[in-house]
């Protein structure tokens, strides 16, 4: 009985070890890198990259420059790779890719319009480009990071099939990859008519309609896990997409003195500032006060938490936060339940 039972415990485990060592495009039994360890750590990142390796498959059938393709992958790879094992950052990588191979197979014009594959959710471009005659391009882009936004038009000119626009400091390379183009930027945001941070390069797909990709509270690295983010889908509801597209920029701030273990983010975003804070302590714990707007349009901080005890007042470092913010935040904080 204890051997049967012994040999039913192996062949589980055998089991589990199979499903674990194929739960990416690459055998997991080989990772070695830092960024293939955690694609096979992380359930959700594993199913990314299986999504990737099925419709890089089926792209690379369907485009009319395969070695191209092949070409561009490795150097996604490569950008892939500088991630590290920041889940966050591996996951906004996956997405973009996603997007760029859906829209690779599209029949490449250069009389097209053009959005931009976003790196989070504070950036976004729309470019319209216009053959002007065999060798020049019109173009005409306009672009934004947070509430700084910027625009430039030109005539760009065509050589061995890329287009080239300088003009004083300010110089872009258009690449066209199948049926996406890759823009390339020399020169400062204000030298290419850009307001602070504001910038032009990125991969942009044919599109009339900007882009939304799934990024959440797993792709911009306040939630660790799945868990952890349905956990502040709950607590935030209708504030969840709110702190989602006002997470701009994260900044790491000082734990609070009052919670242990506790790991702070301070949000802001260009050309507004201060957006909220977020706090999390290692047992899934979270407290969140973040600028948003009443039914009136009034602006208002409202506070979240799933710490019970907490419920009616800020922690040390929020509270901070807050008295910091008060010069240009002058906000009543409401205390949600």
């Amino acid at each position: 009985m204890f051997a049967t039972s012994l040999r039913h415990a192996l062949v589980l485990a055998a089991l589990a070890l199979a499903c674990t060592a194929h739960a990416s495009s690459f055998d997991c039994a080989s990772a070695a890198s830092k960024t293939e360890k955690a694609i096979c750590a992380e359930a959700d990142l594993s199913q990314l990259d299986e999504q990737l390796a099925e419709r890089w498959r089926s792209t690379l059938a369907k485009v009319p420059d395969p070695q191209a393709l092949k070409t561009d992958q490795r150097q996604w790879l490569k950008s892939r790779n500088a991630c590290g094992d920041r889940t966050a950052c591996l996951r906004r990588q996956y997405l973009m890719r996603l997007s760029e191979l859906e829209h690779a197979t599209q029949p490449f014009s250069w009389d097209a319009t053009w959005q931009l594959i976003p790196p989070g959710t504070s950036t976004a471009a729309t470019l319209t480009t216009r053959r002007r005659d065999a060798a020049h391009i019109s173009f005409d882009i306009e672009a934004a990071e947070g509430a700084n936004s910027g625009n430039l038009d030109g005539l760009a000119t065509l050589k061995n099939g890329e287009a080239h626009y300088v003009k004083g400091e300010c110089a872009l390379n258009f690449t066209p990859i199948n049926g996406v183009l890759n823009i390339s930027q020399a020169g400062a945001d204000a030298d290419c008519g850009g307001g602070m941070g504001v910038y032009y390069s990125g991969t942009y797909v044919a599109s009339q309609q900007a882009l939304t990709l799934d990024y959440d509270m797993l792709s911009l690295g306040l939630a660790r896990t799945p868990a952890e983010n349905q956990m502040l889908h709950t607590l935030l509801k209708g504030d969840y997409q709110t702190l989602v597209e006002k997470s701009g920029s994260l900044m790491a701030a000082e734990p609070s003195n009052d919670v242990p273990g506790s790991e702070v983010a301070e949000m802001w975003m260009r050309g507004l500032g201060a957006t909220g804070v977020v706090m999390r302590a290692s047992d899934a714990r979270f407290w969140v006060l973040l600028v948003t707007y009443d039914e009136t349009g009034h602006s208002r901080l409202r506070y979240y938490t799933n710490a019970a005890p907490w419920k009616t007042r800020l922690p040390e470092a929020l509270q901070a936060w807050h008295e910091r913010m008060k010069d240009h935040l002058q906000l009543p904080v409401d205390f949600m339940p």
